[in-house]
């Protein structure tokens, strides 16, 4: 009986560990400071002259941001 305890504990220690790892992945790759959107992008690619302002607009209305 004492036997089958601590590998019940020991093995739900384990998957507590693999699921705080899983979250701390999941959740540090999506609040990156330094990661930018899709319209900050395109805006630099506007000041640049790559886009013109049409696309740029496009591309805003794409993203739902105008209609």
């Amino acid at each position: 009986m004492p036997v089958e305890w601590i590998v019940r504990i020991v093995l739900s220690i384990i998957i507590l560990i693999i699921l705080i790892v899983i979250l701390s992945k999941f959740r540090s790759g999506k609040f990156q400071p330094n990661a930018k959107d899709s319209l900050t992008i395109m805006k630099e690619r506007l000041e640049r002259g790559e886009l013109t302002e049409e696309e740029f607009k496009e591309a805003k209305r794409r993203r739902g941001k105008i209609k």
